[in-house]
């Protein structure tokens, strides 16, 4: 059982240790942002007899690769706006590529202000009229919403016949959860 404030609880009382302590919250966001950043959002394995394929999609391409399959452009890259079907832009599919767009800007967005906030602390802060905290987690959210929703919304679309494991889709959620709910005083 979890208070309000996300403290451990021990028999029933909030224990005075914090998830994430206050003054490690910033190092936590900037960290945070550059692993959702670097980890597939979801990875699909998929085959038939010889040929075994692997999808990895990050936030800003796919790669493709197949194995016991020759062929010249053996990794086959595509960016985020070319998974939308042509003429088929409220299709689940075309949802998912919309949605895995959008992702990829509000990456890239939380990406760089990362950057900054790692290298202009205070400058950063203070040109924010909100928490830098609060900012991160509120950008890794919407990372994470997009990307586990496009993932579901392709799978149902038929995407890549496979196991999809959802990798980035769920760790962005989850650490955006912890910086939302860190306990700041």
């Amino acid at each position: 059982m979890l208070t309000g404030s996300f403290y451990p609880v021990a028999g029933g009382r909030a224990n005075n240790m914090a998830w994430v302590k206050s003054e490690y919250a910033g190092e936590l966001a900037v960290l945070s942002t550059w692993l959702v950043a670097i980890a597939p959002w979801s990875v699909t394995i998929f085959g038939r007899g010889p040929i075994t394929g692997v999808v990895f999609r990050f936030l800003p391409f796919r790669v493709l690769y197949l194995y016991g399959l020759s062929l010249p452009n053996e990794l086959t890259f595509r960016m985020p706006w070319q998974a939308i079907p042509s003429g088929e832009l409220l299709s689940p599919a075309g949802i998912a590529g919309i949605l895995w767009t959008g992702a990829m800007l509000v990456g890239s967005v939380a990406f760089v202000a990362s950057i900054a906030y790692y290298n202009e602390e205070e400058q950063f802060a203070d040109v924010l009229p909100f928490d830098t905290v609060r900012f991160f987690g509120g950008m890794l959210a919407l990372v994470g919403l997009c990307t586990l929703v496009g993932t579901v919304l392709f799978n149902l679309s038929g995407g890549f016949p496979g196991t999809t494991v959802p990798v980035g889709a769920l760790i962005a959620p989850v650490l955006a959860a912890l910086l939302l709910t860190v306990d700041l005083t």
